[in-house]
């Protein structure tokens, strides 16, 4: 049986946990986190993702609201597109939940499936030693060592100095993320918006009940500090004359906490008996929700490769990093090119942006080919 440690336990570490583990792979986790997860922003999970959590055993345990439609625009010009989720065939676009309620459903799997999780457990270092990798890391006071067949790296980079190998690739797109939790006088009918502006974007997911929203506002880091702080009235009135008023009024704000944005990648998603995955490999903006989901098919991937091949777990891995090429750095140039092409006022890309979303919305075909990207991935 292989053997494989897997360094962070967040969803999409414990997802590929529980994958591997139902293909037989024996799988121990180590989560430097003691307690449960607090984060209270949300995930938007594609229809895609929701197949994946499936298949873990955990989607039933989950009450996310569902996202039907995506309406996008752009401030200051014109052209809308609207995709339904009739255009991908699908009972749903994507989800909406908080990342603490999907970490808590997946806790409570790994305790089912008698997975080994040690909390509290910070690594020291991997040592490669030939057919396999000696991981050393302190827990409950002591210095510990497992031997692996292969680690995976699933957490957001933390660990990833201690592989010399490995270099971080930023790019600082001189922005930040303001998010909250906003209520509105109109019945959202799982519907998301997605709004481009000079700023960046801004984006209302259908959230908690049915006229509740969780917000994203793209702008200046600046601009961002100076919302966080205004009083709730002041926030709406700038939120409603930014967004506009496609989704009603707004009548409320809550949780208001902010992010600075990066695109950050890693220069190679495997080292040895290595293998990164989720945001440890790649941090993407929030434009068009690709992140998460992009890694939760990282741990869809190698979770089947390392089960079903008698191959030695370093050329398992070396096929796994070939066989994400083409996913990740198609979902990584999408994002980038929306933020790089819609985050402007000029009239020579105004315009032909007008004409693209125009173009999309009228043809079902194209619709139906961005939503099955969006929603599985690039083709293989």
């Amino acid at each position: 049986m292989r053997k494989v440690v897997v360094v962070g336990a967040g969803p999409v570490g414990a997802t590929f946990a529980l994958l591997a583990a139902r293909l037989g792979v024996d799988i121990t986790l180590l989560e430097a986190r003691e307690g449960p997860s607090r984060e209270s922003r949300s995930l938007a999970l594609s229809h895609g993702s929701r197949e994946i959590l499936d298949t873990c055993g955990v989607w039933d345990g989950l009450a996310p609201t569902e996202i039907l439609t995506i309406h996008t625009s752009q401030r200051g010009g014109f052209g809308r597109m609207r995709m339904s989720h009739d255009d991908a065939g699908v009972p749903a676009l994507g989800y909406v939940l908080t990342y603490a309620d999907l970490q808590q459903a997946l806790d409570t799997q790994l305790e089912q499936q008698k997975i080994r999780v040690l909390r509290g457990a910070a690594v020291s270092a991997f040592d490669e030693a030939g057919d396999h990798v000696d991981v050393r890391y302190a827990h409950g006071g002591a210095e510990h060592k497992l031997e692996a067949d292969a680690v995976i790296l699933a957490d957001g980079g933390a660990n990833l100095s201690k592989v010399p190998s490995l270099k971080i690739e930023e790019k600082d797109y001189a922005q930040s993320a303001l998010l909250g939790h906003i209520t509105a006088d109109r019945a959202h009918r799982g519907t998301a918006y997605e709004r481009f502006t000079p700023e960046g974007p801004a984006a209302l997911l259908p959230h908690g009940g049915e006229r509740e929203y969780s917000m994203v506002w793209v702008t200046a880091p600046e601009r961002i500090e100076e919302l966080k702080t205004v009083d709730e009235a002041t926030f709406l009135a700038a939120f409603r004359e930014h967004f506009g008023h496609r989704a009603g009024r707004f009548t409320a704000i809550a949780n208001r906490r902010s992010f600075p944005l990066k695109l950050r990648t890693v220069s190679s998603r495997v080292a040895g008996h290595i293998a990164v995955i989720g945001n440890a490999a790649q941090a993407l903006h929030p434009v068009a929700g690709q992140g998460f989901n992009l890694g939760l098919r990282d741990a869809d991937d190698l979770s089947r490769r390392l089960a079903s091949s008698k191959e030695p777990a370093a050329q398992v891995l070396q096929q796994y990093e070939t066989s994400r090429d083409r996913d990740v750095e198609r979902s990584v140039g999408f994002t980038d090119f929306l933020v790089g092409a819609f985050s402007n006022n000029h009239l020579l890309t105004r315009v032909p942006r007008g004409i693209g979303l125009a173009m999309i919305d009228l043809l079902p075909g194209a619709r139906r080919a961005l939503a099955k990207r969006m929603l599985f991935g690039a083709a293989k």
